[in-house]
């Protein structure tokens, strides 16, 4: 699992730790990668897909 605050194989919300404005999201299975990625499924941000490393994504904690 990528956090032990969502439940295993739940989808998650991934930003990168240099754009926090991009989002993405994938299901809390880890390594980050070893399923699909998917970037601003809900469009909220007009911006382009950074071109950051993978291990440069984060869990966003949205129990915050």
């Amino acid at each position: 699992m990528l956090t032990s605050n969502h439940p295993y194989g739940e989808h998650i919300d991934l930003t990168c730790r240099n754009h926090p404005n991009l989002k993405w999201s994938t299901k809390n299975i880890a390594p980050i990668g070893c399923r699909g990625i998917f970037f601003d499924l809900r469009r909220e941000c007009k911006e382009p897909e950074c071109d950051c490393k993978l291990s440069d994504l984060i869990v966003v904690d949205r129990d915050k």
